[in-house]
């Protein structure tokens, strides 16, 4: 049995963990030490039992708590080359630290990991699919835009983190700088909910039992309106079979059991 559980999405941190058979992985340390820690407590995930972190990319709500959790529990982050020069200089990274490059896989224990790029304001963004036996979890929590290479391998997970960042109409009537607006509705900004929600007619497949909505804006969308647009758009796929949450940004979500059918 894997278990994942979100500790917390939005503009102000993110951070997953997954784990398995006495093993755990980290996606993102967007939280500082204390309150990674503090959040682990809360869903009773053991630190000492996570070998690895992985990093999406360098943006402080995802990469603010590596460097010092890492070096406590003395393990890896695992992130790109481009974005470990990035961050390098910046006293950003841990001691250890284990560069790969998109669409190239790694291992951790029994954890397959394929990163593969994103579309987003990023030194070299990823999302990644990590697989564990026969069990497959997508995870795209910053794009602009699900293009071809991330609806390939975003397609039929077991489990899939989708970002649903923003309401458009919300977006264009905020009090944001314009500047600001262009750049999240651009196509290396953050992913719009009817775009999201649209998706799902391509990403959800036979095998998927788990939806997870990540980073909502605070200011330029709304949790119900999130709630009830992917719940009517489920009843559509006739997919009600399907666990559908949006992660809090303030509460960790989870644990949510994701059996191996097939093992």
């Amino acid at each position: 049995m894997i278990h994942l559980c979100a500790l917390g999405s939005g503009s102000s941190g993110n951070a997953l963990v997954l784990s398995a058979n006495g093993e755990s992985i980290l996606v993102d340390g967007g939280f500082s030490r204390k309150e990674l820690l503090r959040r682990m407590e809360l869903t009773g995930i053991d630190p000492e039992k996570i070998s690895a972190a992985l990093l999406t990319h360098e943006h402080d709500d995802h990469v603010k708590g590596c460097r010092v959790f890492c070096d406590q529990l003395d393990i890896p982050l695992c992130t790109t080359a481009l974005t470990a020069r990035f961050l390098r200089p910046k006293n950003k990274l841990p001691r250890k630290v284990y560069e790969f490059e998109p669409g190239e896989p790694f291992e951790i224990g029994n954890f397959r990991i394929q990163p593969f790029a994103v579309q987003h304001d990023a030194v070299n963004p990823v999302g990644f699919v990590i697989r564990h036996s026969n069990v497959k979890i997508g995870i795209a929590t910053d794009l602009g835009d699900l293009n071809t290479l991330a609806i390939q391998h975003l397609s039929n997970c077991d489990a899939l983190v989708l970002e649903s960042n923003y309401d458009a109409r919300m977006l264009r009537d905020s009090d944001r700088a314009l500047a600001l607006k262009r750049r999240i509705l651009g196509r290396h900004g953050h992913l719009d909910n009817v775009v999201a929600v649209n998706a799902l007619e391509q990403l959800l497949g036979e095998n998927t039992r788990c939806l997870l909505l990540a980073h909502l804006s605070s200011e330029c969308n709304d949790r119900c309106l999130v709630e009830n647009l992917f719940s009517e758009k489920l009843r559509t796929l006739n997919r009600e079979d399907i666990t559908m949450q949006v992660i809090d940004q303030c509460t960790p979500s989870g644990p949510f059991a994701l059996e191996d059918f097939y093992g």
